[in-house]
């Protein structure tokens, strides 16, 4: 039954973008639950509204010159959302819901870190790219690529620590590390 909750909780959020902010807030009491399968796909969720959202705010100043009230409000639940993910991530816990932080802190890492993909790949019919940090060049009003990219710079840096102690964690946490570095 949490499963379909998810998942609605997700559909809708994705369609309906400007009432997500009354969704973000329980996706982060989900990451809470004692039940490691329903943090998990709170995160997984929360990994797909990140990421969306990430993108409509840039569409919006590109295409307008401006990012509407609602979907900066978003935005500030999905940094909450963000902090929370990261906790999990490194603090210890359950190894599932830990292997699914360190997927949201990868995905951030990436998402923030720039590549040689531009704008104009965005837009072409037919090819949608994943979002590249350099589409937020031009004075964003509360994204700062110089901070976001700063930001996962230190992320980066926080999972090569993780290595450094991997004598203290599971082989699966190792694992992914090693595999997504």
């Amino acid at each position: 039954m949490w499963a379909l909750f998810m998942r609605t909780i997700e559909d809708i959020g994705l369609k309906a973008m400007e009432h997500s902010s009354i969704l973000v807030p329980v996706l982060l009491a989900f990451l809470r639950d004692g039940d490691s399968r329903v943090a998990g796909k709170s995160i997984v969720c929360g990994t797909n509204f990140f990421c969306r959202v990430l993108e409509e705010i840039t569409m919006q100043f590109r295409w307008h010159g401006k990012v509407e009230r609602w979907l900066e409000e978003l935005w500030t639940w999905m940094v909450r959302f963000k902090d929370a993910v990261f906790a999990i991530a490194l603090e210890p816990g359950l190894v599932g819901t830990k292997l699914l932080a360190l997927k949201f802190l990868e995905t951030h890492v990436l998402l923030f870190t720039s590549d040689s993909n531009d704008f104009e790949n965005f837009t072409k019919e037919g090819s949608k790219q994943t979002f590249n940090i350099s589409w937020l060049s031009g004075g964003h009003p509360f994204l700062d690529p110089v901070s976001l990219t700063s930001e996962a710079n230190r992320m980066l840096g926080t999972l090569m620590d993780l290595l450094q102690s991997a004598c203290n964690l599971p082989g699966s946490v190792i694992i992914t590390v090693v595999n997504w570095l």
